[in-house]
């Protein structure tokens, strides 16, 4: 049996506020702004729930592009609790960050589960994408470029 994931609209998402809840079948996601001592208005922190594969995967992809249309460029993705991630979310994570990227921004992970962060070491993606223990780290790193 085929499950699909209904195409998500996040237009009506208004980023002034501090939080947004996505529920679907495998992912739930969160979104808050950076918080104040950071001073980074155009920054958002996604805390992510759940599997990332292929059929949530999408979510992952429409999120960052809503974030570019709301001039959210710097995007900050908690993995603490994601269980899994395939190739699919992977292929979410490289297409996000090229397109944060193209728009003069960038997308860090921070606190990738164990069985998350196995897979980024095993795929080698720390050669392209950034990776931090948790959100200082990743604060600290676009702070020091």
């Amino acid at each position: 049996m085929v499950q699909v994931l209904q195409k998500i609209t996040f237009m009506e998402i208004d980023l002034s506020h501090r939080e947004f809840d996505y529920e679907g079948n495998d992912l739930k996601i969160s979104i808050r702004m950076v918080p104040e001592p950071y001073q980074m208005p155009d920054g958002a922190i996604v805390d992510v729930i759940g599997d990332i594969n292929l059929y949530s995967a999408q979510a992952i992809t429409d999120l960052v592009d809503h974030l570019i249309k709301s001039e959210k460029l710097k995007v900050f993705l908690n993995l603490f609790d994601v269980n899994y991630i395939d190739s699919s979310g992977l292929g979410a994570f490289i297409s996000s960050q090229i397109k944060l990227k193209k728009n003069g921004g960038f997308l860090r992970l921070f606190a990738p589960s164990k069985s998350v962060g196995y897979v980024l070491t095993l795929t080698k993606l720390g050669n392209f994408l950034q990776i931090h223990d948790d959100f200082p780290a990743a604060m600290d790193s676009y702070n020091q470029s």
